[in-house]
């Protein structure tokens, strides 16, 4: 009597959104371009879907095939760079009423991809997706909303005011300088990668910080300065806690854009050399900033470890996924590989389903 074959579970098509149309777009195309090439494809077939700076989404016909994916995988092909162009569908609509798939995976960064928005509109035609939900998106995005709700969990933060800039750059810095001394920072409340981020230490840099934020912004997020060590630590439901890491700025005061993105910009430091208290400490605080704000599968937390102790500085929702990005460098030291991380995002974000 022959026994019954067991089949394999079939494969789902997962569009994987990226670019986008905020300041990171570059950053999320490379992001987007790794979750292509290690999405396992025995489980998934990925279909890459790119909305560009002028507001379009170019698409192709189909998920890629395993051919494809395997050029991708062997970084022989990279969507940053355009490959795989011809023949693709375009449109300045979304598309997302074309394309039969089982879900979607959220590579996006900034506006338009952390702020609740298009997890509204994949809400609105039924397609699961990675991350956390429309509400918590939009609140772990706006900074100020962010610190007012992890106050009421007695969670440490930097104190803090928002102004809005409508009274103009004189009486704005006018105002900070009454709250509080200098050195401050002045946020952008819903900037990312650390754009609009202004360390102000002299009477100068507070009028040049407030006329660029006047000119440009509609409210600003002041905070006392915390001098300390840099850390950042991931968080994913399910799985063991990540390990910290320290980031050491080498071209910029602190872990701006530049040493973000600038090759050699920061050393990364993953585990971050850290006491077994702390490191439990900020493990056990990047969780409770998770499901205070009601995040969902995954989330990474930031923190300045100053004299006095931690202070959480704010929560990234989609955080970067390329393959030196912090998160994968922290999922491998818990035996999570790049391919083990993407499989494991689809899988906390698709079980809330």
């Amino acid at each position: 009597m022959a026994l019954p074959t067991q089949q394999k579970p079939a494969q789902k098509s997962v569009l994987v959104l990226l670019g986008g149309y905020s300041t990171e777009h570059d950053v999320s195309l490379k992001s987007g371009t790794g979750v292509v090439r290690q999405m396992d494809p025995s489980l998934y077939r990925p279909w890459p879907v790119i909305l560009t700076r002028d507001r379009r989404w170019r698409w192709p016909s189909a998920p890629l095939s395993i051919t494809l994916q395997s050029l991708f995988e062997g970084g022989r092909h990279d969507l940053a760079a355009g490959d795989l162009s011809d023949g693709w569908n375009e449109s300045d609509k979304p598309c997302l009423d074309r394309l039969e798939v089982d879900g979607a995976f959220l590579a996006l960064h900034g506006d338009w991809g952390e702020d609740g928005r298009m997890q509204s509109l994949l809400e609105y035609h039924g397609i699961p997706y990675t991350g956390s939900g429309v509400l918590g998106s939009a609140t772990a995005m706006d900074k100020s909303r962010t610190k007012e709700i992890l106050a009421t969990r007695e969670i440490p933060l930097s104190p803090s005011v928002e102004l809005a800039t409508s009274m103009g750059p004189r009486a704005l810095a006018h105002r900070i300088h009454e709250w509080a001394d200098l050195p401050l920072v002045l946020k952008v409340p819903t900037g990312g990668s650390s754009i609009g981020v202004h360390i102000v230490r002299t009477e100068e840099d507070l009028e040049k910080a407030a006329e660029l934020l006047c000119r440009e912004e509609k409210r600003v997020l002041v905070e006392k300065f915390v001098s300390g060590r840099e850390l950042t630590c991931g968080y994913i439901e399910g799985h063991p806690a990540l390990p910290p890491t320290e980031i050491r700025p080498r071209c910029g005061e602190f872990f701006d854009f530049s040493s973000k993105y600038l090759p050699g910009g920061s050393e990364e430091i993953t585990p971050a050399p850290l006491s077994l208290e702390q490191t439990r400490e900020i493990q056990d605080l990047a969780r409770r900033v998770h499901e205070t704000l009601r995040l969902r599968a995954y989330s990474r937390t930031d923190f300045i470890l100053s004299e006095e102790g931690l202070v959480v500085l704010e929560v990234n929702t989609l955080p970067g996924l390329t393959e030196t990005s912090l998160l994968p460098q922290q999922a491998a030291q818990v035996g999570l590989s790049y391919r083990d991380l993407v499989t494991a995002i689809l899988k906390a974000s698709w079980d809330h389903d």
